[in-house]
């Protein structure tokens, strides 16, 4: 059996996640989401997004519209707290986009840092928040992640969910 791992990556940091997930697991494969490879029945597959003005990006979404799996586990980034309300939610949102034909193993959300061009966009919007320290500080934190203690739990999440 294969261990499939897909991924979308923006700034790079659901690539480090999954690249800690393959690494984590025997004979796995991984590649991007862009790349579509191949699923067989018997393979266990894991897809990573990120967070994409609130929703999954449509690069993994479409994978897994498109690739003719039949069960999933999902990790994605953000740039807020994975234990949050708002992560909550989002998990939510990721779930109710994939096909309800398609099994949801499991999903798990880990810290990443925000594309500083996204930040600077959203400031220029009309209606923009102002900078405060409070958000500068969540920024902040965000940049640090994914840890290497990030990477260590995706790679022990990966192996409970393939029961290894």
């Amino acid at each position: 059996m294969r261990n499939l791992v897909v991924y979308s990556s923006l700034t790079g940091n659901t690539k480090k996640v999954a690249e800690a997930i393959a690494g984590a697991l025997p004979n796995s494969e991984l590649h991007t989401s862009v790349s579509n490879p191949a699923v067989d029945e018997e393979d266990n597959v894991f897809v990573g997004f990120w967070c994409d003005k609130g929703q999954i990006d449509e690069p993994a979404l479409s994978f897994i519209k498109n690739s003719g799996i039949n069960k999933v586990a999902l990790f994605g980034t953000l740039g807020g707290d994975p234990t949050s309300e708002q992560a909550e939610n989002f998990k939510k949102r990721v779930i109710e986009a994939i096909p309800a034909h398609i099994e949801v193993l499991s999903i798990r959300l880990w810290q990443g840092k925000v594309d500083p061009k996204i930040i600077e966009m959203m400031s220029k919007m009309p209606g923009a928040r102002p900078m405060t320290a409070e958000r500068q500080a969540r920024l902040d934190e965000a940049a640090k992640h994914p840890t290497i203690k990030d990477c260590e739990e995706a790679a022990q999440w990966a192996k409970e969910v393939c029961g290894i």
